[in-house]
């Protein structure tokens, strides 16, 4: 599947500098969601690789503005939106879901929090892919 990149603060650097382009992909996914958006963390931190999670508003532009660092990459991997944000300490690596308001999200969020292997079935049980909304914004 190809990669499609919403966000890259690298490339927008120098072309950029006042952030601008960030801006327009905020104003882009404005877009109001069913669901809340659970962010679900990889996270490269000083004592090492650490799994972790938050549950954000329904506000699509969230995924602009949630984990952010020195340097972001926001795209979609064919499946899911992903960002990728390197720090001083390493990178994290963060999938964006919508939350299934109709479930108890409770016992996906203690299986992150845990570090419990969590299977695309009970993923997509729990929670449903952004990429669809994205795709219909930026016409993939």
């Amino acid at each position: 599947m190809a990669e499609h990149i919403i966000y890259d603060s690298y490339d927008d650097t120098n072309e950029d500098p006042d952030g601008l382009f960030f801006l327009d992909e905020c104003d882009n996914l404005d877009k109001e969601l069913d669901g809340r958006i659970l962010a679900i963390a990889d996270l490269g931190l000083w004592n090492g690789r650490h799994d972790g999670y938050k549950i954000g508003g329904t506000n699509l532009s969230e995924v602009m503005h949630m984990g952010n660092h020195d340097y972001i990459k926001i795209y979609c991997n064919g499946l899911d939106i992903c960002k990728r944000s390197v720090h001083h300490d390493g990178t994290n690596h963060i999938v964006f879901r919508e939350v299934r308001e109709n479930r108890n999200i409770d016992n996906l969020t203690t299986m992150i929090y845990n570090g419990e292997y969590v299977s695309r079935q009970k993923l997509n049980y729990y929670t449903k892919s952004l990429a669809s909304y994205v795709k219909g914004i930026y016409g993939w």
